[in-house]
């Protein structure tokens, strides 16, 4: 937890270096994808965040980002996430991990890319996977939906610090089904129930 409230300082400080060198750039936008699902309670589900519309491997390129996404702890246990590879990886000291992880009813996850901008250029096409997120449903009705949301605010640099504006898509959305077997005995029940109508 030290580790990353040090990260996340050393993330604000680059951001706003970043801010002080250059204008606003560029606009990228961020989505849980899929944006739906179906599931039922006691299934394992996993939704990776997303971002789109900076440079296809060229600038502009992320730096940082400092995202949450929001759930409903009542439907969703947290499991947990994974950084993508795409700010550089981790166990070789090429970028830092800054995430909060689990805050109760959302997630965050922050990274910082120690790579030049001509590395994060090589390195990053137009759309890419910043973090999946594992979940497993504790209580969906059939029928029932829950959302999980990107949270106002993500926090994005570009590879020379300087910040990004963003967007973010409508919430993903997971919907209660019944389990397999309660499925099989509703069809049964009902063509018994045909059955007996049509005598």
């Amino acid at each position: 937890m030290r580790n990353a409230i040090a990260f996340k300082r050393y993330l604000y400080i680059l951001l706003l270096t970043g801010f002080i060198k250059a204008p606003l750039a560029h606009a990228a936008h961020i989505g849980l994808e899929p944006g739906s699902t179906y599931a039922t309670t006691g299934d394992s589900i996993s939704f990776d965040l997303v971002i789109s519309g900076l440079g296809n491997f060229g600038p502009a390129s992320l730096g940082a980002f400092d995202i949450s996404v929001g759930f409903d702890p009542g439907a969703l246990s947290f499991n947990s996430y994974s950084l993508g590879n795409f700010l550089g990886n981790i166990a070789l000291s090429q970028a830092l991990n800054a995430s909060s992880g689990n805050l109760g009813n959302a997630i965050n996850v922050a990274e910082v890319s120690l790579l030049s901008a001509l590395g994060l250029d090589t390195l990053q096409p137009g759309t890419f996977t910043l973090a999946t997120l594992s979940f497993t449903v504790t209580n969906l009705a059939m029928g029932a939906v829950t959302q999980l949301s990107v949270l106002s605010g993500p926090v994005l640099a570009d590879a020379f610090g300087a910040p990004l504006s963003a967007t973010s898509a409508a919430p993903a959305s997971v919907t209660g089904v019944p389990v397999p077997g309660t499925a099989f005995l509703l069809i049964a029940a009902l063509f018994g129930w045909l059955t007996l109508k049509r005598r």
